[in-house]
């Protein structure tokens, strides 16, 4: 999938690009068959100096998964689900960093 949601994930940071995306936004990527496939964004992680988007389906939103943010050659977005040991290991760290932010409140 792709999309020009984050052009530069090692300069992003949410707390001065304005047009952050914010928990339950709703993106639009284009599929590898050029069909528009929407998901909710949850959160965004960096994982060992990749980022990472938790996204959740419309119709499932409490079931998260993850895209790494990837550049193709021509520097456009390109996202990439992580493989199975990955995506537990990126589930872990989200719902750890989920419930430190509940106790911070």
């Amino acid at each position: 999938m792709s999309d020009k949601i984050i052009n530069n994930p090692e300069e992003f940071d949410a707390e001065k690009d304005e047009q952050a995306l914010e928990e339950g936004d709703i993106i639009e990527m284009i599929g590898e068959n050029g069909e528009a496939v929407s998901f909710i964004f949850v959160d965004a992680l960096e994982y060992e100096g990749d980022v990472y988007l938790a996204l959740a389906e419309p119709e499932e939103d409490d079931a998260v998964f993850f895209l790494k943010i990837e550049q193709d050659e021509d520097g456009s977005d390109v996202y990439n689900a992580p493989d199975e040991e990955l995506e537990d290991i990126l589930f872990k760290r989200f719902t750890e960093m989920r419930a430190s932010e509940e106790n911070d409140q």
